[in-house]
């Protein structure tokens, strides 16, 4: 079965492309448009791999990944941002926007554990 990645941004026209570069390498995806929306979907079924930007209305990127560790959540999460050159949350991988779309299948399959990464 084909791995879930939940892309959670507030700018559609980068949820359209990620979801589909994701579509085509092999990913199962679905996408939400702010961090509340996002707890909703993952607590509803929860994600293999969730992608979010750092600055998004009602719950950000970084609260969101705060959430998770409070909530128990031991679901790989992978910040991206174009408002910050580099985001420090231990444990985080992070991808600046713009960013090359190599390297971000690169982490997202580094926060999967995949050996070839």
């Amino acid at each position: 079965m084909a791995r879930s990645i939940l892309i959670v941004d507030d700018d559609h026209d980068v949820v359209h492309v990620l979801a589909e570069l994701l579509a085509l390498e092999g990913y199962r995806v679905r996408c939400a448009f702010d961090g509340q929306a996002a707890l909703w979907e993952v607590d509803r079924d929860p994600p293999d791999l969730v992608l979010t930007d750092v600055v998004l209305p009602q719950v950000d990127g970084m609260s969101l990944a705060r959430q998770f560790r409070a909530r128990g959540w031991a679901i790989p999460l992978v910040l991206m941002s174009a408002a910050y050159a580099y985001v420090d949350l231990p444990g985080l991988p992070f991808v600046p926007k713009p960013f090359d779309l190599d390297v971000l299948l690169q982490v997202i399959a580094h926060a999967f554990g995949d050996r070839q990464a």
